[in-house]
């Protein structure tokens, strides 16, 4: 999604703009995602980041419904038991989730949110599920290493069309690379002229050796002054145009740019 900058007197304008250009860059990152999981059995997909506000939970979220809103199943899960956001993005409450259900406290179906969307432009109701993380715990990364992770998501998986987990981000804590094992592969958000290159690199690198398949990268708060800023080499940024997402080879709630290496907070 572009980030548009402000201009006196235009704020409006550059607000809808905005918007226009957001939804644009989540239909083609959407587009791009479904294409890339279209052969794969496991539709479970991760979504995180090199470190923390980088934009991955609002990517997620907006993909979700982007998703959803086009008429697949959708369960959108916040797997970050340390520093749950999604919840906050989408406005619901966050009492029984994840833990809950990994723990035995609660069964899946007591957990388990409906978020209705609005209408689709067919006058097609429109909504996906949503799995909060649930009470906090003292060592999520054993937790979420266990069989019971696995049950879960194949769980989850038989029900829906796709399954997006919003994950910790992959540099502080092995907890994504514990999850990515039981996904379909990842998408990883990195924000434009903030992420250091080695850092989005030793990202990319963590979860390739993890044997987890990278899906695609959204660079996040991209502007297209910038679009010099990259890291051609080692991630396989293609050049970046149009709405601010690019290829290489392999309204939105608040986040704002997207990149893209196969698929495009």
């Amino acid at each position: 999604m572009p980030r548009l900058g402000r201009r006196a007197g235009s704020g409006g304008a550059a607000k809808r703009s905005h918007r226009v250009a957001t939804r644009e860059a989540f239909r083609v990152l959407r587009s791009n995602l479904l294409v890339a999981i279209s052969d794969l059995a496991n539709p479970v997909v991760v979504v995180t980041s090199a470190f923390a506000r980088e934009g991955k939970t609002a990517t997620a979220a907006n993909l979700a419904e982007s998703i959803a809103a086009t008429g697949p199943r959708v369960v959108l899960a916040d797997m970050d038991l340390r520093n749950p956001d999604c919840h906050r993005v989408l406005g619901l409450p966050n009492e029984f989730g994840v833990s809950d259900v990994l723990l035995d406290r609660r069964p899946l179906e007591e957990c388990l949110q409906y978020v209705e969307l609005p209408e689709t432009e067919s006058g097609r109701p429109a909504g996906m599920y949503f799995l909060p993380t649930g009470r906090q715990i003292a060592n999520p990364t054993e937790l979420l290493a266990t069989t019971r992770t696995a049950r879960l998501l194949e769980t989850l998986s038989s029900q829906a069309d796709i399954v997006l987990l919003d994950t910790p981000p992959v540099l502080p804590v092995a907890d994504t690379l514990v999850v990515g094992r039981f996904a379909a592969g990842a998408v990883l958000v990195i924000e434009a002229r903030r992420t250091p290159a080695p850092s989005a690199r030793r990202a990319k690198d963590a979860l390739t050796r993890n044997q987890t398949r990278l899906l695609g990268v959204v660079l996040n708060k991209f502007q297209p002054k910038y679009a010099g800023y990259g890291f051609g080499d080692g991630l396989g940024y293609g050049t970046a145009y149009g709405y601010g997402y690019g290829y290489g080879s392999g309204g939105a709630k608040e986040g704002n740019g997207t990149g893209g290496d196969g698929v495009g907070r």
